[in-house]
């Protein structure tokens, strides 16, 4: 009776661990990717303010700059946002997701998530301020332009 009784709670317990497990990491996972949207959308914007309304302005990176050519600032920003979230994306849901398979407890899973979606984060939240000082310092030319 005592190993019936057990071996019934041990498999709760390991059913309500694994449901508990991939909820808390389909929320890192949503939470990073909101996290990363959100930046990289700042990002953008800043970008695109810079772009159209502060004079001499230009994009330093090269891909970018030939996106915005070929098919304008507007489209070609929300083009190479969407493209770069989404490779984001792939690489670390890929990356935990092989982990999580190589390691049937998925231990390092969140840690994997935490990094491939936080280090893009801060690295688009410090382009955005980056960003903000280059149109602060263009703020006489607008004044000068109304």
């Amino acid at each position: 009776m005592r190993t019936v009784s057990r071996g019934r709670s041990v498999t709760r317990d390991r059913v309500k661990r694994r449901y508990s497990c991939r909820a808390s990491r389909s929320v890192l996972s949503l939470s990073g990717l909101v996290l990363l949207v959100l930046t990289k959308g700042a990002d953008a914007l800043t970008t695109w303010v810079g772009l159209s309304f502060v004079p001499g302005v230009y994009e330093a990176n090269g891909l970018a700059a030939a996106a915005f050519q070929q098919l304008g600032v507007t489209h070609g920003l929300l083009v190479s946002s969407f493209v770069v979230v989404a490779c984001i994306t792939c690489l670390t849901e890929g990356a935990s997701l092989a982990i999580a398979v190589r390691r049937r407890d998925g231990y390092l899973a969140p840690v994997v998530r935490a990094v491939g979606y936080g280090l893009p984060s801060a690295l688009f939240a410090l382009i955005a301020v980056y960003n903000v000082t280059i149109l602060l310092d263009g703020l006489p030319s607008l004044a000068a332009l109304l």
